[in-house]
């Protein structure tokens, strides 16, 4: 009977709680830059900055300018003191905001993401009817809510070559969206 019983516990569908999230130091040091330094083969430079009164966190901005290419990840980290109604209005608020800036007629579009935290979803700006090339920016941005958390990571650039970069934009997705789960990872401690 107990094995039963720890069998249904095990196949629970309630998701695990959110983590108790904290920044240890600035926010440029929840961020592993190397993704973008492979791509770019430049060393970062890095401007953290701290945010307002009421938030843990901060901002982090870093700049690739290498041989390979540019590029510029923007990552802001807000855990909301308040608790979990703060960071779901701040995250309400973005999705609101940006959803109004995509759309018909421009290259913008607001997808929801599964399995980032409570709620997440991807900015991006593209026109997908061509491929991606050499010399054309892109720009990838995951916002992420889990528990106090609201953590957008902002990934845009353009390459000076195509040896080295991916060949595809979803390959280029990717790389933000790993900075996005690492930074994740860095905050549960």
């Amino acid at each position: 009977m107990a094995l039963a019983v720890t069998a249904i516990a095990g196949c629970s569908s309630e998701p695990e709680p959110p983590p108790n999230y904290r920044l240890r130091g600035d926010a440029c040091t929840a961020v592993n830059p190397a993704e973008f330094e492979a791509l770019t083969r430049a060393t970062p430079t890095k401007t953290p900055s701290k945010l307002v009164t009421g938030l843990d966190g901060g901002n982090c901005d870093m700049e690739f300018d290498g041989s390979g290419g540019y590029a510029k990840l923007t990552t802001f980290i807000a855990i909301h003191t308040s608790g979990e109604a703060a960071a779901r209005a701040m995250y309400d608020d973005f999705r609101k905001n940006d959803g109004e800036r995509s759309g018909p007629g421009t290259d913008l579009t607001v997808t929801d993401v599964e399995g980032l935290g409570t709620a997440a979803y991807l900015y991006r700006q593209h026109d997908d009817a061509k491929p991606w090339a050499v010399n054309e920016l892109w720009l990838y941005k995951y916002l992420v809510r889990h528990g106090s958390l609201v953590l957008t990571v902002n990934g845009s650039g353009y390459a000076r070559e195509a040896g080295g970069w991916p060949a595809t934009e979803e390959d280029l997705k990717a790389k933000v969206r790993k900075v996005t789960e690492d930074t994740m990872k860095t905050l549960k401690g």
